[in-house]
């Protein structure tokens, strides 16, 4: 029997090896086809949503889920380890796993190794989540009986028990390898749950959480870029405690792929603006000093980056991290963004923000990769502006934000830190759409239960017997009105944010059973003008 060491905090395991936790995981009998893969692990507590945000644990034993997020055939995790990370070993006793079958499987000290832990296939450091380089170790998750990987949508459920010491934080990540095809050839690559979709399990207290607070938000302008294009990130970082922070340092890692022409790591993007200036510069980071941050204020960077060939078929992850340091104060915390570039970014995707702004981009700079011409934009945006004999235009364009020109329409789309307001970011997200109807790029009588899903998920409340002229209507309806409703502001931009992050079928795979339909939300979907 396994027992807590003496004097440390943290329950007994008593009889936790008598509790009998048996998973039962539906796999496939035959291989999935492999296809571009999406292969996405996240990790959460039981007791918590699977949502964005880091988990933190106080309270042990408890149940770690180690979910597949992929949604495609293809999207299978293979070779899947969990990793085990300590703020400081000379506080751990012990971590304890019991696994689905019954194995158990006991951590201490002397198994851990400092560094930072390393992806299947290329071998390239799993990106900052915060901790790490720290003391660490992986622990094969497949060496379960009957479990040889995991398949899109499956979970593995682990109990948990942690001791040690009051100030031991004990990190989990999760890192496996995809599979996908790249001109007939099967390519092996890395994987690891996003930071903020990881776990922390915290001994003792806490400490006063509102002193000090800081929380760093890295965006992306589009999901998916082509080769030679360029996609604007910006990093947002705001003090959300009651104390002052000082010597800030803010980071951004520039992430490498393999120059498939000479076998070398090269940056997967060249940075081509940078505001503000940072103080340290190299080809693959990026460094600012803040010397003080108040309560409640926020300081944003953004950078430009044109990404090159060797990226070509790359989900590319790069992570920006803001440390803080003070009277003994230590605090860093990282987020992370993924763009799929070339190959990988031609996935279906009706087109979001970032592919409307890189049609209107290319266009105007005459480049070899434009899809539209000059004209056809333009031709897009007058029906938008005006309607044609045959279609209404918008109320909403350009009475209440002026797109009258291509550069215009391209300055609301390209840039998402200009977005003031609720409604700002459900007009650049509306105007996605309306070219998106313009284009016939998506029926606008199709209904949102008809649309394969991609990365975004549609919101609860939303009707999937609604149709995306529906959607458009209630959205502009809303942006009219006079007060406009800020949380139905947020609530239509996630829903067209849906519609715009989806593909037209056949969708891949087995299709998920459709939501219940619920209450449409919105005050109305009567048509009118402004007032």
């Amino acid at each position: 029997m396994i027992t807590s060491t003496s004097g440390r905090s943290g329950r007994r395991i008593g009889d936790f090896l008598s509790i009998i936790i048996l998973v039962a995981m539906a796999l496939l009998v035959a291989a999935p086809s492999i296809s571009e893969a999406k292969t996405k692990l996240w990790l959460y507590p039981d007791s918590d949503d699977p949502r964005a945000g880091g988990h933190v644990v106080t309270e042990v034993p408890f149940m770690l889920v180690v979910e597949n997020r992929g949604t495609k055939d293809g999207d299978t995790a293979s070779l899947v380890s969990l990793v085990v990370a300590v703020n400081d070993k000379t506080l751990l006793g012990s971590v304890t796993l019991l696994w689905p079958n019954g194995d158990v499987t006991e951590i201490v000290a002397a198994d851990l190794y400092p560094g930072t832990p390393t992806l299947p296939c290329d071998g390239k450091n799993v990106p900052r989540h915060g901790i790490y380089p720290t003391d660490f170790t992986t622990v094969s998750v497949l060496n379960i009986d009957s479990i040889d990987e995991i398949e899109p949508g499956e979970t593995v459920e682990i109990w948990v028990e942690v001791v040690g010491d009051d100030g031991l934080e004990v990190h989990f990540d999760a890192i496996a390898q995809g599979f996908k095809v790249k001109k007939d050839t099967e390519v092996c690559f890395g994987v690891v749950n996003p930071s903020g979709h990881d776990v922390t399990v915290i001994l003792g207290e806490i400490g006063d959480a509102d002193c000090p607070d800081v929380e760093i938000e890295k965006s992306a302008n589009t999901t998916g870029v082509e080769v030679g294009g360029e996609v604007e990130y910006m990093i947002e970082v705001e003090n959300t405690g009651d104390c002052e922070l000082t010597d800030l340092v803010i980071t951004e890692d520039i992430p490498t792929v393999i120059d498939p022409e000479t076998g070398d790591l090269v940056p997967a993007f060249t940075v081509t603006a940078v505001d503000p200036v940072p103080d340290d510069q190299t080809e693959l980071l990026i460094t600012w000093n803040l010397d003080s941050l108040l309560p409640g204020e926020m300081a944003t960077y953004t950078l430009t980056a044109l990404f090159v060939e060797a990226a070509d078929g790359q989900e590319v992850v790069n992570t920006a991290c803001v440390t803080a340091e003070g009277d003994e104060i230590g605090i860093e915390e990282c987020s992370s963004v993924e763009v799929a570039v070339g190959e990988e970014s031609a996935d279906g995707d009706i087109g979001g923000p970032g592919f409307w702004c890189n049609r209107i981009r290319f266009a105007i700079e005459g480049r070899h990769n434009a899809t539209y011409t000059v004209e056809e934009l333009n031709a897009f945006l007058a029906e938008i502006n005006e309607g044609t004999d045959s279609s209404d235009g918008s109320f909403v364009f350009p009475e209440l934000y002026d797109t009258s020109t291509l550069e215009l329409a391209q300055d609301l789309l390209c840039h998402p830190q200009g977005a003031e307001s609720a409604a700002d970011r459900l007009a650049r997200h509306l105007l996605t759409l309306w070219f998106n109807i313009v284009s016939e790029r998506v029926d606008p009588e199709i209904t949102l239960g008809d649309l394969c899903p991609g990365d975004e998920v549609l919101p609860d409340g939303a009707d999937p017997t609604m149709t995306v002229d529906t959607v458009k209507l209630g959205a502009e309806d809303e942006l009219l009105a006079e007060p406009p409703d800020e949380a139905l502001l947020e609530w239509w931009k996630d829903v067209i944010d849906f519609i715009n992050n989806a593909s037209v079928g056949p969708c891949d795979g087995a299709e998920e059973a459709a939501p219940e339909p619920r209450r449409l939300r919105g005050r109305h979907l009567g048509r009118r003008g402004p007032s």
